[in-house]
């Protein structure tokens, strides 16, 4: 099958998936069949999701345009092969045929019954529990008997996923799921390789993206490119059940979903372009919207058509809080006065949580775009990163109130005079930040440098179920060229987006 076969093919699978004809578990797949090898011994696929090439990489699937090649049919990669469907091969029916499998059939189901019979006796008096929500696959620990060793695992996870080691044992141990999650084994870094100037970096990860079944969407990100000729970030996007993984902008940072998936917004570092500007997911148009250069770090309105920002770009260089109304500019207020606040997040039921330092009162506050219902939520002074939930009832956040960064809970609303102790989420001796939530409330995904590499991770939001998710694939760390110093304000003022 050449390559615009394999494409037709697609397309038409495509058509049978939106039409109904075609369930998508099925159509995934068939899809994942289309695959050839280059004469340069490159595998290609196409991505089920976006009917794009993907390249094999190193451990990655990068997005390329692939040159005519030949079908690959001798491919050991258990880890990456499928079983061929029924509409892919038909076995022949002859008598022989069937005789032999009913012998087979009969010989395995008392194999079966034997080993079900043989294990039964064997099993401890008292069975634990396994929990029924289907996320605390990967959380599985082992609980050790007193003279034996804990069995491995790694039946219970995708087998692209790195999984700790275990000394075997010859009997069963009970299997427990906990609540909280021993953090997996961080890879080591590797160095980047040089970029030339003319091309964009695509990753200098090499592992590849773990996708976790458990979880979906999409996860947005910005990675730095320390590359003499670059020296910039860019944006990147990791689908989380294909593992796919793709360069989404060049020279961006902060990326903001909008609440209904449409468009990101993002601060963009081109030297030609900076300021806030506005990518259209559906056919990739970008354009401007904020032309200041101190602009930064965007936040959605809740009916999608604006944003609230902050910046430094009055003459006394200090942080106000700004919002869109369509193509207008204005300060949010309050009391007749500009607020002097920075890094919003814009609410589902309309508020504006933000960070601000008023007569020396620091921390987290809430506002509506009008500038009533002021409050106060938080009294750190490093409380940055403000993320509300989808149903606006929580802020998760980060910190560095007890001397290291780490990820905080608090409440969205105040109930009486005295604040709210905050939970914390996190407590590793690592930088653990821009925390953000799923699309559904129930994870968050928060960058972490555990390990001395950085990823992203996902816990549940009381805290428990910690696990790394993916590399970043390079740093957060980093000065971008030809930008003022003053005009940046490191990794902490970065951001992390997770939509559908």
């Amino acid at each position: 099958m050449t390559k615009k076969e394999m494409e037709e093919t697609y397309q038409r699978l495509r058509d049978q998936l939106l039409n109904g004809d075609l369930d998508e578990e099925r159509f995934r797949a068939v899809v994942d069949l289309l695959r050839f090898e280059d004469k340069l011994g490159n595998e290609w696929k196409i991505g089920w999701n976006t009917g794009k090439w993907y390249r094999y990489d190193r451990g990655h699937w990068i997005q390329g345009t692939p040159a005519e090649g030949k079908r690959r049919t001798d491919r050991t990669d258990t880890a990456r092969q499928r079983p061929a469907t029924s509409a892919m091969r038909r076995l022949p029916s002859t008598p022989c045929l069937v005789a032999l499998l009913i012998g087979l059939l009969l010989a395995a189901s008392a194999l079966l019954i034997f080993a079900w019979n043989v294990d039964w006796w064997q099993k401890p008096p008292q069975s634990t529990a396994i929990a029924a929500d289907p996320t605390q696959v990967e959380e599985a620990t082992v609980v050790p008997s007193a003279t034996a060793t804990s069995e491995p695992t790694a039946s219970s996870t995708p087998s692209n996923t790195p999984s700790s080691t275990a000394t075997p044992r010859p009997t069963r141990t009970p299997i427990v799921r906990t609540l909280t999650a021993t953090p997996s084994q961080a890879s080591t870094p590797t160095p980047s390789p040089a970029v030339p100037a003319t091309r964009i970096a695509t990753s200098t990860a090499r592992v590849r993206p773990t996708a976790t079944p458990s979880l979906s969407g999409r996860i947005y990100f910005p990675v730095y490119d320390p590359n003499p000729d670059r020296r910039t970030f860019d944006i990147y996007v990791v689908d989380l059940e294909s593992g796919e993984r793709e360069i989404m902008l060049g020279q961006a940072s902060q990326p903001a979903l909008s609440p209904n998936g449409a468009r990101l917004a993002y601060r963009s570092w081109d030297i030609n372009s900076r300021g806030i500007r506005v990518r259209e997911l559906s056919d990739g148009n970008t354009w401007a919207w904020i032309s200041f250069h101190e602009a930064e770090h965007p936040s959605w309105s809740p009916d999608n058509l604006n944003v609230a920002f902050s910046s430094q770009q009055e003459s006394d260089r200090k942080w106000r809080l700004y919002r869109t109304l369509g193509p207008e500019i204005a300060r949010v207020t309050r009391d007749g006065g500009d607020i002097f606040g920075r890094v919003p997040n814009w609410a589902a039921d309309g508020k504006i949580i933000y960070w601000e330092c008023p007569l020396g009162n620091c921390g987290l506050h809430a506002i509506h775009p009008d500038g009533m219902g002021s409050v106060r939520l938080t009294d750190g002074e490093t409380d940055t990163a403000p993320s509300v939930s989808p149903d606006g009832s929580q802020v998760v956040f980060m910190s560095n109130r007890d001397g290291n960064w780490e990820v905080y809970l608090v409440s969205a609303y105040r109930a009486g005079p005295e604040l709210m102790e905050p939970s914390r989420l996190t407590n590793s001796a690592a930088r653990d930040g821009l925390p953000t939530w799923s699309p559904d409330g129930r994870w968050m995904a928060f960058a972490s440098d555990r390990g001395g590499s950085w990823a992203v991770w996902a816990m549940r939001p009381d805290g428990s179920g910690q696990r790394k998710l993916f590399e970043l694939g390079g740093s957060l760390l980093g000065e971008v060229a030809n930008v003022p110093p003053t005009e940046q304000h490191g990794w902490t003022s970065e951001a992390l987006a997770w939509g559908k």
